[in-house]
């Protein structure tokens, strides 16, 4: 395991990052401490979850029903905030919980209740009645627990909103955050180049002071690159390192549990490396993806194929092939494609799968130019599109061709010349200008990266991390953090992405450029404009 502690070293030459980048700490010395005792510990994940640790479920009911329901639905910081500072929703004052304001007496309307002692707090919880015996506001659940689980919640509720209520991570003077990349096995250079660009912007953040007064500690676990690996370095960071949030981690295809386990916990991701990131409906609340994945720039470039088919295929109806390699990772992609060629009425003459690696080239070489195809939507690898793309050259059918730069990348510099010209690729990244380069270079203290794509990747995510403290202020919480990253609207985090973040929305970029190719620099020119795909079908 790697640890990299960003400060005030300047990262512009080699040497420098060369000190960053090995410097090793142990783990005692970078570990964060709890300053709650275990029992208000297992009390804070009562109050923030509606749950703890023990099997036994905690359960609330409202006091205009009869039906218990399992307590998560009613968790205590919904309403009354994390740090117990209360809310004002809909007219209705829902109260602070701090011990200040519970062990003084409250004067409200029509009514004065005594001071609150643990009795009769556990009295409020269960029976839904104020030290005084009024029965509280018809919307405060009654809650049904364990007495440990009552004990817990009480001892963490002497403590709430107070110096040491603080979340894993955050201290006085730092705050540790981590990320969960490939540091050995194939992906090992884009471990090594997303850690240099994120260490280079916590250290240039603490050379200016940190954040409230916070310098910025970054640790790194392992993930090999794989899905395994990837949610068993994300569970050390979390549950060992005790980190505040994850940026930056690599996220693999076929990585379900990562995400989950994140919501489980109540970590915040921010700007996971997903190349075609999954997003439920609801989201997970807890992971903020920055651009748009490859089902909805398939859906871009059939949207660009309708409404330009005269001009790329000289056919207002033209004939399309639906090219795609059969793994699961592709799955949504593929029928998301379907159904937005359907919704356009365009006619799909060739929908074919074909093993990675083994594309039965011939074969469709024939189909291809048995039904007349004018388009080809490719969903797979550059290696094999370069093999269909060579065959056809050879019997002299050129198609255009449409991919993502995802997943064809440095490929189309190979094509058949004859190809160069008719080939289309979808990204949710501008190509790199000279200043992007120039600013990863200084981030990273190195000339070249071999990574640039997943490097700026990475500077976004931290840039958005950052920004996203700012906002939330002296008084940092993960649910604060949260808070302030549903407030960014258009907010440019470098390399000219702009995010917008909602209670609802976790991906920060939806619009997709379309670039064409040349034989003449620059290679890659845009298209289209920046797109969001037409509604869904």
């Amino acid at each position: 395991m790697i640890r990299i502690m960003a400060s005030s070293v300047h990262l512009l030459s080699r040497l420098a990052l060369l000190i960053l980048m090995v410097l090793t700490v142990s783990a005692s010395a970078l570990a964060w401490t709890d300053p709650l005792t275990p029992g208000a510990r297992a009390g804070r994940m009562i109050y923030q979850r509606g749950a703890g640790e023990e099997m036994d479920p905690i359960e609330a009911q409202s006091q205009e029903s009869d039906v218990w329901l399992p307590a998560t639905l009613f968790r205590c910081a919904q309403c009354h905030g994390a740090r117990g500072e209360g809310s004002q929703e809909g007219g209705l004052r829902v109260p602070p919980l701090t011990p200040a304001v519970l062990r003084s007496s409250d004067s409200g309307p029509g009514r004065r209740r005594r001071p609150y002692t643990d009795e009769t707090l556990l009295r409020a919880i269960t029976e839904g009645r104020d030290a005084s015996g009024n029965r509280l506001q018809p919307a405060m659940p009654r809650y049904r627990m364990t007495t440990a689980q009552s004990t817990a919640l009480l001892a963490y509720m002497r403590e709430l909103g107070g110096d040491a209520d603080v979340d894993p991570g955050i201290a006085s003077d730092s705050i540790t955050v981590g990320a969960a990349l490939p540091r050995s096995g194939p992906l090992a250079q884009i471990g090594r180049d997303v850690s240099a660009t994120l260490a280079g912007l916590f250290a240039s953040m603490n050379d200016r002071g940190g954040i409230y007064g916070r310098r910025v500690i970054f640790v790194t676990e392992d993930s090999q690159g794989e899905p395994n690996g990837t949610v068993e370095a994300t569970r050390l960071l979390v549950e060992r390192d005790k980190v505040f949030a994850l940026v930056g981690n690599f996220s693999p295809s076929g990585d379900e549990r990562t995400g989950a386990f994140l919501q489980q916990q109540q970590v915040p991701l921010i700007g996971p490396l997903a190349l075609s990131p999954k997003i439920s409906d609801p989201p997970n609340p807890y992971v903020f993806y920055s651009l748009p994945g490859f089902a909805l720039q398939f859906r871009v470039l059939i949207d660009l194929l309708a409404g330009r088919a005269s001009e790329l295929v000289g056919s207002a109806q033209p004939r399309v092939a639906v090219i795609h390699a059969q793994a699961s990772v592709n799955d949504e992609t593929h029928q998301s494609a379907l159904a937005q060629a359907a919704r356009h009425g365009l006619t799909v003459v060739l929908n074919e799968g074909y093993p990675i690696g083994r594309l039965a080239v011939q074969p469709l070489v024939t189909q291809i130019k048995v039904q007349r195809v004018d388009a080809i939507l490719w969903i797979g690898e550059g290696e094999d599109l370069l093999v269909l793309a060579r065959a056809l050259a050879r019997e002299r059918i050129f198609p255009i061709l449409f991919g993502a730069v995802g997943m064809v990348g440095g490929r189309v510099a190979q094509l058949p010349p004859e190809f160069r010209s008719k080939v289309y690729l979808a990204t949710g990244l501008p190509p790199p200008t000279a200043k992007d380069i120039a600013r990863l270079a200084a981030l990273t203290g190195q000339d070249t990266l071999a990574s640039v794509g997943y490097a700026r990747m990475a500077q976004i995510a931290g840039v958005a991390f950052l920004e996203a403290l700012k906002r939330a202020g002296r008084d940092l919480s993960r649910l604060a953090l949260i808070g302030s990253l549903e407030t960014f609207a258009n907010q440019d985090e470098g390399a000219g992405i702009p995010l917008s973040f909602g209670p609802g929305r976790r991906l920060g970029h939806d619009r997709v450029l379309v670039l064409g190719f040349s034989d003449d620099p620059p290679m890659a020119v845009p298209y289209s404009d920046w797109t969001a795909p037409k509604s869904r079908p």
